[in-house]
């Protein structure tokens, strides 16, 4: 399995978070409650992860489990590629 952490970690980051935001994200954080991401930024991510890693993500997989922390989305990513061979 790929760590992706860094990655999604740094588009949250600099992407998300806003501009100039000093937030430090670990990777058991959770995006919701930290106010990281809400409904529309879990679009942007969806948008991102789906150019950055040739993925199509169904509207069915777009739940908290997959996008609550950087972990959950780096697992949900490696399922992903894994299906996708």
């Amino acid at each position: 399995m790929a760590d992706y952490t860094d990655t999604i970690r740094a588009f949250i980051q600099t992407e998300m978070a806003g501009p100039g935001s000093k937030v430090t994200l670990s990777p058991s954080d959770s995006l919701i409650e930290k106010g990281i991401v809400d409904s529309l930024g879990v679009q942007r991510l969806i948008a991102y992860l789906e150019k950055e890693f040739g993925l199509q993500i169904a509207d069915t997989e777009i739940v908290p489990e997959n996008f609550e922390t950087i972990n959950s989305v780096v697992r949900f990513i490696n399922v992903k590629l894994d299906a996708k061979g």
